[in-house]
Parts: C-alpha cells; sequence; structure tokens
C-alpha cells in the first residue's frame, strides 16, 4: 500500500479541477506559492507573532514575464495583508529584477 499527498485544485476561470501532479509547472509555481503563504499567514496570525521578512528562492524559473509580473503582484499582497516589511526573492530573471522594489547584486 502506497499512500500519496495530492491537492486538488478548483480553477473557477476554467470550471474545472486537476491534481497538483497534473498540473505545468509554471501552475505548480503558482499552488505551491499561494499554500506555503496561506499557512504563513494562518501561522503568524494564530501565534500572534509578527514576522518581519519572508523568503524565496528562485521561484519564478517557469513564469512567463506575464505570469511573472502577476506572480511579483501576488507576493507584495502577501507582504500587505502579513504585515511584512520585506520579501527576500532570489531570482535570476531580469525581468523580475528589473520590477523589484530594491536589488542586492552580488
Amino acid at each position: 500500500l502506497k499512500e500519496t499527498f495530492d491537492i486538488t485544485v478548483y480553477d473557477a476561470l476554467r470550471d474545472e479541477s486537476k491534481g497538483l501532479r497534473t498540473m505545468s509547472g509554471g501552475e505548480k509555481v503558482w499552488i505551491e506559492e499561494a499554500i506555503t503563504r496561506a499557512i504563513s499567514l494562518y501561522n503568524a496570525r494564530r501565534s500572534g507573532r509578527r514576522y518581519q521578512a519572508l523568503f524565496t528562492d528562485e521561484k519564478d524559473g517557469a513564469l512567463d514575464f506575464k505570469r511573472k509580473k502577476e506572480f511579483i503582484a501576488m507576493k507584495k499582497r502577501v507582504l500587505d495583508l502579513g504585515g511584512y516589511e520585506m520579501e527576500l526573492f532570489i531570482s535570476h530573471s531580469p525581468d523580475v529584477q528589473d520590477i523589484a522594489d530594491s536589488r542586492i547584486q552580488l
């Protein structure tokens, strides 16, 4: 017996459901990030602690330019909702680097 854990996502725009395991790379990035950030927001509110920063490492690689901009907008919304001061986000994409509030270049 082998157990698996698959998240089923309902897409209201397409009126369809599908499992995370069958999604494209870009779709997985969105869903995984949304779940991660939702858990972060939930835990911060439940604990009563205030966290100042979030961290992400190269999550935007599978996204096209339009989706990268939307992805960054989602991340900024999470910062607002959680009262975070910043997110340190690693990206090799010049498109994302250009729309960042600040940049640390090594």
